[in-house]
């Protein structure tokens, strides 16, 4: 029995089996750790926007979907934010931020597949003073 051409038929045998998904799960935990980093650098920017005037969340926004898309992230994300105290100078700023990170290589027809990540921040209210 002639065994030539054995070993190149069981190395794409172990390829397929082994190293293909092993380099699908890196490629994942790469997109999953990309949008958790965004949203953590997103929450903190958008705090302290917000610490400084709280009526500034389309800046807080918009400052948070730059940074996700800085970080690879091709998906919209979800800002909140709720003040304790904001009228005094105690006070402090609540901010949470979260994406659902696409899943790479994953068809349309399954839908929106991805795990959603989320990250809060705070940051104390500050005091403008006029002309100071």
């Amino acid at each position: 029995m002639n065994e030539r051409g054995d070993a190149s038929v069981e190395f794409l045998g172990i390829l397929v089996v082994l190293v293909i998904p092993v380099f699908y799960i890196v490629l994942a935990i790469g997109q999953v750790s990309a949008g958790a980093m965004a949203v953590d650098a997103g929450a903190r920017e958008a705090a302290r926007i917000l610490a400084q005037d709280s009526e500034r969340r389309a800046d807080a926004e918009r400052a948070v979907a730059l940074i996700v898309e800085d970080f690879g992230v091709d998906a919209p994300a979800s800002v909140s934010s709720s003040c304790a105290a904001c009228a005094s100078s105690e006070g402090a700023i609540e901010v949470s931020v979260s994406v659902r990170v696409p899943l790479p290589f994953m068809p349309a027809w399954l839908g929106a597949v991805g795990v959603t990540v989320s990250s809060s921040a705070s940051a104390p209210v500050r005091e403008v003073v006029a002309g100071g």
